[in-house]
């Protein structure tokens, strides 16, 4: 893959201001990046809403966010980053997307925000929107007691048979190395597999040896995809913490993220590609929905977003 040259950074406000400078210090203290600051207002309501023109309602916020933005890209050139800064107005996620499509960003990131009261719900409907959404691999940032990355996990979903999954798990094991080196973290590998229509087969008195034996088959197929693609992408087992398991990616990835305290859960989201709004599978979106780590969730090359 190539290397992190732009980032687009999309701030709200604020918020987890000074974790998020040191992840994005961490990168280019070994690579050269530039960094866009975009924050996205509201559309001022109208005048007998509020009792005051929208445009020079605009027009205030506009220059107060912007102080805002210069503050955090002040702290980001005494690093050395490039930095520019962006306020646009407009729904978050459509915003985001569509400045993301009008130049070549390498990474998004964000401050992972739940905008819902509920609180086993860990992102909000913009983070979601963009797992959802957006082309370019999107990390949804959630600081943590640690001042930097210290533990990456990276999901891996292997059928060499479907070449669109084998080429998004490829992706999926170069981002998740690339991010660690640049962060020197510890690389942890997870990858489940099930047998289709065991329960099935053990239930219909199928003799148990006979079941086992197409078990033990699976099993080490799945081991045989993996070490394929840890040689194909450069990948060393003596490196990596391996996480193999039976049985369901939706249960048991967002498990072993909370028993092994990952900072960071790099995983593909399924979707055909080429054709526009087809979206987040059914594993990912639930795990996304169930892990309290930051994500970076990347998309299938070819991927097309319905925002314009």
């Amino acid at each position: 893959m190539k290397n992190i040259k732009r980032i687009l950074l999309a701030l709200d406000g604020i918020d987890q201001q000074d974790a998020l400078i040191a992840s994005v210090v961490a990168f280019t203290k070994k690579t050269d990046v530039q960094v866009t600051l975009l924050s996205v207002l509201d559309r001022p309501p109208s005048k007998l809403e509020v009792g005051i023109e929208p445009l020079e309602l605009k027009k205030l916020m506009t220059e107060d966010r912007l102080e805002q933005l210069e503050n955090v890209a002040s702290e980001l050139r005494k690093h050395a980053v490039q930095v520019t800064v962006k306020v646009s107005h407009g729904k978050r996620y459509i915003e985001i997307i569509r400045e993301s499509l009008s130049s070549d960003y390498d990474l998004i990131m964000k401050p992972a925000g739940s905008e819902s009261r509920i609180k086993s719900v860990f992102f909000g409907s913009t983070d979601m929107q963009l797992f959802h959404l957006c082309p370019c691999p999107v990390w949804a940032f959630k600081p943590t007691h640690r001042a930097q990355l210290n533990k990456i996990m990276i999901a891996v979903d292997l059928l060499p048979s479907d070449k669109e999954k084998s080429a998004l798990a490829d992706k999926v094991l170069q981002w998740g190395n690339y991010i660690a080196g640049l962060a020197n973290a510890e690389l942890h590998v997870i990858h489940t597999w099930e047998m289709f229509g065991e329960g099935t087969l053990r239930s219909r008195s199928v003799l148990a040896n006979t079941v086992d034996k197409l078990v033990e088959d699976e099993k080490q197929r799945h081991k045989k995809w993996l070490e394929d693609a840890f040689t194909r992408n450069g990948l060393l087992p003596e490196q990596v913490h391996l996480h193999f398991h039976k049985g369901e990616a939706k249960a048991l990835i967002p498990s072993i993220v909370n028993d092994y305290q990952i900072d960071l859960l790099v995983m593909g989201t399924v979707g055909r590609i080429g054709i526009p709004g087809f979206f987040v599978g059914n594993t990912a979106d639930s795990v996304l929905r169930q892990v309290n780590c930051s994500v970076l969730a990347i998309k299938p090359d070819g991927f097309i977003s319905p925002v314009e």
